[in-house]
């Protein structure tokens, strides 16, 4: 239920939020089907992007941990470029700047709702 809920607020900002508030990010479609799509793919991301830190932190003998830590707002910047690298025909990002301004009010919305 939790991973739904994920997946339709993801859609709701990359369809209404993001395209009012950030220049530079945009979603191509509506949010039947292209937004929901939107959604389930920037959560895939987040899993293949937490795989990657998990070995990077396994590698680098926990040492990575404290960086992961410390850098954890820039995990949804690093998300939105990967999904708009991956996936071009659902979602582009122009520039870094923009993927920052996004990626922050993710992490902020994430944390909003995770640290209650």
């Amino acid at each position: 239920m939790k991973f739904i809920a994920h997946i339709i607020l993801s859609a709701i900002l990359f369809s209404f939020v993001f395209p009012a508030i950030v220049p530079g990010i945009e979603m191509h479609g509506s949010f039947l089907p292209q937004g929901i799509i939107c959604g389930f793919l920037f959560a895939v991301a987040g899993w293949f992007l937490g795989l990657i830190l998990s070995i990077f932190a396994f590698s680098t003998l926990g040492l990575g941990l404290v960086i992961i830590y410390v850098l954890q707002m820039f995990i949804p910047v690093l998300q939105l470029q990967l999904m708009a690298s991956w996936f071009p025909g659902y979602l582009s990002v122009d520039s870094w700047e923009s993927a920052t301004v996004g990626g922050l009010c993710i992490f902020a919305i994430n944390w909003l709702l995770t640290k209650r």
